[in-house]
C-alpha cells in the first residue's frame, strides 16, 4: 500500500529531503553526460569493431542489465535507494575510466558491462527515491501531480545532459576521439559524491527473507491484477525499441552522407534538446492533447522517421531525426509517470527494474538481428523494414493501451 505523507518529521529532517530531488536530477544529469556518445559509432571503429560487433556490443549491454536489473532493484526495495545508487554510481566511474585504456572488442565489453551493472542498480531507485521523497514531504497531496513534472524534469535532465555532453565532444574531436573519452573518464566520477549526499527517505520496504513470496506480489500487481499497468508495463518494454534502435543507425547514416565527425557533436546536442524539450513539456501535453491523441503522435513518429530516413538526403534526414527524439522525449516521461503512479512504494524500484528488464531482453533479441540484416540487406533496406516493425509494435501496445484509458476517463 502507498505510504501516506509523513507528518512527523522535523523541519531540518523535512529540509535534507526537500534536496534530494534536485541531488537525483543533478545525478542523473551526469550519469547521462556520455561525452563519448554523439561519435561512438567511429569510437568503436577506431578500435577495430565493426557494425555488427558495435551492435553486439550493446546486446551484451542489454544482456547485463537482464541479468541484473531485477535482482538490482530488488536491492534498493530492500536496502535502500541511497545506498543502491552509490554502488551503481561507482560502477559508472570505473567504467568510464576503463573508456580510456580499452581496445578491441573485449576492451570496450568490459567498459559496456561497467556500465550495464551501474544503470540496472541506479534504473529504478532514481524514480523510487523521487517518489518516496515525494511522499514523505506530502507533495504528492497536491492538487497538481508534481511527481508527474518531475519525472518529466529527469528525463528533461538527461536529455539536456546529453545535448551539453555533445557539444563537449564537438570540441574534443577536434584533437582526436581519445579526448573525449577522458573527458567521460573525468566526469564520470561526479555521480558517486552527489550519490553520497542524498537524504534516505521513510517509508514502506519488502520484507527481507522472502524473496519468492515478494517476486510473486510484484509479478501478479505488473502482469495480472490491473490492465492498465500490465499495458504500460507493455508499451515501455516493446514500444521503446521503434525509437532505440535509431539511436544506434543515425550516426552511421552521417557516415555513409561523408559528415565530418567535428559536426556530430552539436547535431547530436540539438536532437538531445528536442527530446527533453519534449519531456519537460510532456505532462502539459498530454493535459491538453489528451493520452489517446498523445499515443498516436508516439506511435505514427518512429513510423514516419525510418521512411524519411531511408528516403531523404542528409538535410532531410536530420529534420525526421528530430521526430524519434521528440517522440522518445514526450513517450518515456508519459509512460513512466503512469506506471510509477500505480505501483506501490515498497516495491517500485523492482517494478520499474522490471520494465527495464523487459526492454531490454526485448533488445538483446533483436540487436543482433538488426546488426545482421544491415550486413545482408543494406541501410535502405533495413529502415524500410524497421518502419514495418515500428507499426506492428505500436498498433500491438499502444492502441489497446489508448482503448483501455479511453474506457476508464470519465464521461
Amino acid at each position: 500500500m502507498e505510504q501516506q505523507p509523513n507528518n512527523s518529521l522535523s523541519p531540518p529532517a523535512r529540509s535534507d529531503l526537500d534536496r534530494n530531488v534536485a541531488r537525483v536530477l543533478a545525478l542523473s544529469f551526469f550519469q547521462t553526460f556520455m561525452v563519448v556518445i554523439p561519435v561512438v559509432v567511429p569510437f568503436m571503429e577506431s578500435k577495430g569493431l565493426d557494425m555488427q560487433e558495435i551492435l553486439t556490443l550493446q546486446a551484451i549491454f542489454a544482456a547485463v542489465i537482464v541479468l541484473v536489473e531485477v535482482p538490482s532493484g530488488y536491492v534498493a526495495d530492500i536496502l535502500g535507494r541511497k545506498a543502491t545508487l552509490v554502488i551503481g554510481s561507482l560502477f559508472y566511474g570505473v567504467g568510464n575510466s576503463l573508456l580510456v585504456v580499452a581496445d578491441g572488442f573485449w576492451g570496450l565489453a568490459a567498459f559496456e558491462i561497467c556500465l550495464a551493472i551501474g544503470h540496472s542498480l541506479v534504473s529504478g531507485a532514481d524514480l523510487a527515491m523521487i517518489y518516496d521523497t515525494e511522499v514523505a514531504t506530502g507533495k504528492r497531496a497536491a492538487p497538481v501531480n508534481r511527481a508527474g513534472r518531475v519525472i518529466g524534469q529527469l528525463m528533461a535532465a538527461r536529455s539536456y545532459s546529453e545535448g551539453l555532453a555533445s557539444l563537449f565532444c564537438s570540441l574534443a574531436v577536434i584533437w582526436g576521439l581519445h579526448y573525449a573519452a577522458w573527458a567521460q573518464a573525468i566526469v564520470g566520477w561526479v555521480p558517486v559524491f552527489i550519490a553520497l549526499t542524498l537524504v534516505e527517505p521513510p517509508g514502506d520496504r519488502l520484507v527481507k527473507g522472502n524473496y519468492g513470496g515478494n517476486m510473486l506480489s510484484i509479478l501478479r500487481h505488473v502482469l495480472v491484477d490491473d490492465a492498465l499497468v500490465r499495458q504500460i508495463f507493455l508499451a515501455l518494454s516493446l514500444w521503446s525499441l521503434t525509437t532505440f534502435y535509431s539511436v544506434w543507425l543515425v550516426q552511421k547514416i552521417w557516415q555513409n552522407h561523408n559528415l565530418e565527425l567535428v559536426h556530430f557533436g552539436y547535431l547530436w546536442g540539438g536532437l538531445a534538446l528536442i527530446a527533453g524539450v519534449a519531456g519537460q513539456w510532456a505532462h502539459a501535453l498530454e493535459e491538453w492533447l489528451g493520452p489517446r491523441k498523445l499515443f498516436c503522435f508516439m506511435g505514427v513518429a518512429p513510423v514516419l522517421g525510418y521512411l524519411g530516413l531511408a528516403e531523404f538526403g542528409l538535410l532531410g534526414g536530420i529534420a525526421v531525426t528530430s521526430l524519434f527524439f521528440a517522440s522518445r522525449g514526450i513517450g518515456l516521461a508519459v509512460l513512466r509517470n503512469a506506471f510509477n503512479e500505480r505501483v506501490p512504494g515498497e516495491f517500485r524500484a523492482t517494478a520499474n527494474s522490471l520494465a527495464s528488464f523487459g526492454f531490454r531482453g526485448a533488445y538483446v533479441l533483436t540487436g543482433p538481428v538488426l546488426g545482421y540484416g544491415l550486413d545482408l540487406y543494406g541501410m535502405h533496406t533495413t529502415l524500410w523494414l524497421l518502419a514495418g516493425v515500428a507499426l506492428i509494435l505500436s498498433a500491438s501496445v499502444l492502441v489497446p493501451l489508448g482503448l483501455t484509458v479511453g474506457r476508464l476517463q470519465p464521461e
